[in-house]
């Protein structure tokens, strides 16, 4: 990782200094400086004519932007060196020359970290100015020599691998259910975990569940707990492949085709190592809570995410990406343990992408079912290809023993609407029932946005035209029913026929906004079909909020139609931070639901929630509940707890957050992604990283929890809130993170000794403004500012010889012994010495 030095040679005493001196500015070449201002021709041992150049600066480092033709290239450090003439010039490093992104012709020798091969010599046919006052770089360099990239280019050179560390993502729940006769206590985790050895990232990921029942009235008991991995795998990318190479248990992530568990190798491409400007999911699932109740999200029957959640509406943003085709089934588990169910629906379907760009996806293994069974080795295959800049072709083979698909389509866009479908042949084998079965399946969607009416509506059609279509997973199932029998009941009894989708979004301006949507779908065996439709309407009145949702699902096995109404109003107190909120809900049985809450935030950073609330029903229901939670940097708590009537109870404890151990030790956070940063900042504890609402902690280490893959990412330190004396050479710096990097952004520290000196001269007089010390050593120890006071910030023993150089001539240097206290670096009182500077002997 690169160490960004801005200004690496000045702390905030010499900033001081510089800035009285007229150097550290933004000047027009013709000025000319008066050395005699300050009794002589140098001060810091340095000619004032070197000011009178262009691109004038002193010899060192510094951070700055660097332009090439009006185009940002980049954020980089720069080199000063002295030439023969003593003023200071332009290193090309290989950094520079990889950051300016020329054509080979145009460099004519070549940049390196040892020695300083300068700019003008190495690109003759450029010109730049170094405007200091800005931290800038403008080059001028002919169009021809220019390598000409996308915007937003940033070379695999600079792509970041990160350093050796581990991490654990938990997110734990607990739930206690008591009635008269009964407790359930049940126990949910969700893990996620890796390592990070130079370019290797092992990632795990899995889910423990636990519960025990028990009954108040006899000896009944209830007890299944069990741990379930959904991934274990190794990767690595490689800008070659422009994608990456997974070994291990994971998912295939196709866009197109079926997706499924496996255990293998796979190959696919990543289009984040593409630029931004060439870039081309997990639904977000919402719902009502009548109570304080337990959601459990499923897909394909398996548990991917479970939470409990106070009354009123929730929004669930964050599930793990599973690779599964498949809607997901979710569940609400009231406080009086009732049960509701409804389906978000989840449709791959393959977008456009740009014309020559292309996705791709090559796997081969083992089938993995849920349960860790390892059955029937299988390949896929796909590809998407931009063939033009409105059409993308779609492709993908699946080949086991018993099973072949093959799947061709295109996405088109239209001035009518973005059209995609697909085809798809299946041949499947089933050896006990010795059978063959071939079929197909056609998929299709529809969507269009009139931006001029504010309408949005989106078509989705699945047809399983075929009876004899089956998928991978209804083969599998099948032929191995011992072990994956609840598959293969499904596949006998509910293989998929249709299915249809539709939504349309209005947007009324001031009137609000209107919702439709639904599906209809069947299965083969069955002659009924199954309808879910819904219509919402929203709006606000001043301050208060309101919607009204209509729904209605019919049942083909019963033929039951349920319908129901839900109304909800919310009103803002204060600022905002608090709300009160009312809902009613009304179905075609008769039965009703009121409840009416406040929740809102305290805290400078929102860090607390809270929510208190009743309810009824007009079944002799009553309730009351609470909840509340914090989140801090190091993790997210929360907690909630309702009654019914006098004898249901129940309680909820969640916590979640990470575990990152790294060189400097353990630091806990909120949970963090696949790329993620640990800051470290010596002595910093309570600096505020900016922009993630983290802080450093005691042992001087901190979390940012999301960075950008190659992309560049800003790492920004607030000192304010810290102690005094601590300084830092430079309060920000880039990365440039590959996937799944941790990266260990290191700024350097060091604690000022609040040491001062009153300097005189042997003749009496003061030492000069602006004159530097060092140790024996030759440390820099501290400038002299006005009236001979020598600030000796950076002192590092507590006694020895300082001298004193305002100049290059012999008569300009003097020296003076000293002893002093370091023993409490942590004390911002000053100590203060009085001192003889005695000329150096000839």
């Amino acid at each position: 990782m690169r160490i960004q030095k801005t200004l690496s040679h000045f702390n905030r005493s010499s900033l001081a200094i510089l800035c009285a001196l007229g150097l550290y500015g933004n000047h027009a070449y013709s000025d000319e400086f008066d050395a005699s201002l300050w009794g002589g021709g140098s001060v810091l041992g340095v000619d004032f004519a070197r000011f009178n150049q262009a691109n004038a600066v002193l010899p060192g480092e510094y951070r700055a932007d660097i332009w090439v033709n009006n185009q940002l290239k980049g954020h980089e450090t720069l080199r000063f060196v002295d030439n023969s003439e003593g003023r200071a010039e332009l290193c090309l490093t290989p950094e520079l020359q990889d950051v300016l992104d020329l054509k080979s012709a145009a460099i004519i020798k070549q940049g390196s970290n040892e020695d300083c091969v300068f700019v003008k010599d190495a690109i003759p046919e450029s010109t730049f100015v170094y405007k200091t006052g800005e931290l800038k770089l403008d080059f001028e360099i002919p169009q021809a020599l220019t390598v000409q990239r996308p915007r937003g280019y940033i070379s695999p050179k600079r792509w970041q691998s990160g350093t050796t560390a581990a991490f654990l993502n938990y997110d734990l729940n607990y739930y206690r259910y008591q009635t008269e006769s009964s407790i359930s206590d049940s126990l949910y985790g969700n893990v996620r975990a890796g390592l990070n050895i130079g370019s290797l990232a092992f990632r795990h990921t899995g889910f423990y569940n636990q519960v025990n029942s028990r009954s108040k009235e006899n000896s009944f008991r209830y007890t299944y707990s069990k741990y379930q991995p959904s991934e274990t795998y190794v990767q690595r990318d490689f800008e070659l492949l422009r994608g990456n190479v997974t070994l291990g248990d994971f998912y295939t992530s196709s866009q197109v085709g079926e997706s499924f568990g496996m255990r293998g190798v796979r190959i696919a491409s990543d289009d984040r190592m593409l630029s931004p400007s060439q870039r081309g999911f997990a639904p977000v699932v919402r719902g009502v809570a009548n109570s304080n109740a337990n959601v459990t999200i499923k897909q394909n029957g398996n548990i991917i995410y479970q939470l409990s959640v106070p009354a009123g509406p929730f929004v669930i943003s964050d599930l793990y990406p599973s690779g599964y085709n498949g809607d997901l089934l979710v569940e609400i588990q009231e406080s009086d343990g009732s049960v509701r169910t409804f389906t978000v629906p989840f449709s791959n379907v393959a977008p456009l992408i740009r014309v020559g760009q292309y996705r791709y996806q090559i796997a081969s293994g083992r089938y993995r079912h849920w349960n860790n069974e390892y059955v029937d080795p299988i390949t896929q295959a796909t590809l998407q290809y931009g063939l033009f800049n409105n059409l993308t072709l779609n492709g993908g083979v699946i080949y086991s023993k018993n099973y072949r698909a093959a799947l061709f389509g295109f996405g088109l866009n239209t001035p009518i609407g973005a059209f995609s479908a697909d085809s798809t042949w299946s041949h499947a084998i089933f050896p006990e029932e010795k059978e063959n079965k071939k079929g197909y399946s056609l998929h299709g969607t529809y969507s269009i946005n009139f931006n001029s009416t504010g309408t949005n509506i989106t078509l989705a059609a699945y047809r399983y035209s075929s009876r004899h279509f089956y998928t991978l997973r209804d083969t599998l199932a099948i032929n191995h029913r011992d072990y994956i029998y609840d598959e293969f009941v499904n596949v006998r009894t509910q293989r998929p026929k249709s299915q249809y989708q539709f939504s349309i979004n209005q947007t009324l301006g001031d009137y609000g906004d209107l919702y439709l949507l639904g599906q209809t779908y069947n299965y083969w065996g069955e002659s009924g079909t199954n309808n879910e439709y819904q219509i919402a309407y929203a709006n606000s009145y001043k301050k208060l909020n309101y919607n009204i949702t209509l729904s209605q699902t019919t049942n083909s096995e019963s033929s039951k139609r349920d319908t129901a109404i839900y109304i909800n109003l919310s009103l803002p107190l204060g600022e905002g931070k608090h709300t009160v909120s009312t809902s009613h809900s009304r179905n075609n049985s008769g039965y009703s639901y009121n409840r009416v809450g406040v929740s809102g935030t305290m805290g400078e950073q929102n860090q607390w929630h809270y929510g208190v609330n009743v309810s009824k029903n007009n079944h002799q229901y009553r309730g009351i509940g609470a909840n509340g939670g914090y989140t801090g940097r190091f993790g997210s708590y929360r907690m909630n707890i309702s009654q019914e009537n006098s004898h249901n109870r129940q309680i909820g404890l969640g916590a979640s957050g990470s575990i990152v151990a790294h060189k400097y030790g353990v630091t806990l956070g909120q949970q963090v992604g696949d790329s993620f940063a640990i800051v470290r900042a010596k002595d910093a504890s309570g600096a505020l990283i900016q922009g993630n609402n983290q802080r450093i902690d005691y042992f001087g280490n901190g979390i940012i929890p999301y960075t950008m893959p190659y992309s560049i990412n800003y790492v920004r330190i607030d000192p304010k809130d810290i102690s005094g004396n601590i300084e830092f050479n430079a309060t920000e710096q880039q990365i440039i993170p590959r996937a799944n990097a941790i990266n260990l952004v290191e700024f350097s520290t060091h604690k000022n000794v609040m040491v001062l000196f009153n300097l005189t001269q042997s003749n009496g007089e003061n030492v000069p403004m602006a004159a530097t010390a060092q140790d024996d050593k030759g440390n820099f120890v501290g400038y002299v500012v006005q009236g001979g006071m020598l600030f000796a910030g950076q002192l590092q023993q507590e006694k020895g010889r300082l001298t004193v150089n305002w100049g290059p001539n012999h008569n300009e240097q003097c020296y003076f012994d000293y002893q002093v206290n370091l023993e409490n670096l942590d004390s911002l009182e000053a100590q203060t010495y009085d001192a003889r500077c005695l000329p150096i002997e000839k």
